[in-house]
């Protein structure tokens, strides 16, 4: 069910968080950035009306033959199929969070492929923004992509991804063609981020041959990915790891839910 776009198919790719929105136009090639905001009004007007500028900074959006949207917050929770069957999408997730979130923001996607559902929280300015300007844009949360682009491909090399974001950052680990770990994480430094990575690995029993894609959507946290790298490769733990960091790319697992 999950096609990626064919080549010549240009997508129009939105990542929301917290603290920033931006736009890319997307196909199987390249991945080049249309526009940004920053999210300077903390509000649901004020996230709402960033949106809707947003949108208006692409232009005609005719030229697009399809439209996602990536939102990355913490509140998200991964549980089996079955356990998703015996449960409500509010019960699942206000377990794991501090504050009781809403039954109209709560949404989920299943992820047949790992036998598991993500479960987590989106607030209804992304949709009455979006949904309003773009009828036809498939909104999802940006673990879900990620968990969708790890099952293409050969599922057997050890994998992991780290989406950086502005003050947090989605680590996903598979191992044994297995999901072992998937987190959000909130980091002031790159030391921090090389902290959670070391202990994950550590918790995991990982020392051996694999690969960790660091990827980002600006050149601030390109930067800040770098030096993560850098860190990454003075420790022996990460000697058999093959580190990439890269811009742009992760907004390709965009393409497999369109």
């Amino acid at each position: 069910p999950y096609q990626a776009i064919s080549m010549d198919k240009n997508q129009l790719a939105i990542e929301i968080n917290p603290h920033r929105m931006s736009a890319f136009e997307v196909n199987d090639q390249s991945s080049s950035l249309i526009a940004t905001r920053a999210c300077t009004k903390k509000s649901d007007s004020g996230y709402k009306q960033t949106l809707q500028e947003l949108i208006a900074d692409c232009g005609n959006t005719d030229r697009f033959e399809s439209f996602s949207c990536s939102y990355s917050q913490a509140q998200s929770t991964l549980v089996p199929m079955s356990l998703f069957g015996e449960s409500t999408p509010e019960n699942i997730i206000n377990l794991t969070s501090h504050q009781a979130i809403s039954k109209d923001e709560i949404d989920y996607n299943r992820l047949p492929e790992w036998n598991m559902v993500n479960v987590y929280r989106m607030p209804m300015w992304i949709k009455s923004a979006l949904i309003m300007k773009l009828p036809r844009i498939v909104i999802q949360h940006e673990l879900s992509h990620t968990l969708r682009f790890l099952n293409t491909g050969s599922t057997i090399p050890q994998r992991s991804q780290l989406i950086l974001q502005e003050d947090h950052f989605c680590l996903v680990v598979r191992k044994d063609g297995q999901i072992a770990h998937a987190s959000y994480q909130v980091y002031q430094s790159s030391e921090d981020v090389l902290y959670h990575l070391l202990y994950t690995y550590q918790q995991l029993n990982i020392s051996s041959k694999g690969e960790l894609f660091l990827q980002t959507s600006t050149e601030a946290l390109r930067t800040l990915a770098e030096d993560v790298s850098k860190l990454a490769k003075t420790i022996a733990q990460f000697e058999a790891i093959t580190i990439t960091t890269s811009m742009n790319e992760h907004l390709k697992f965009q393409s497999l839910c369109v």
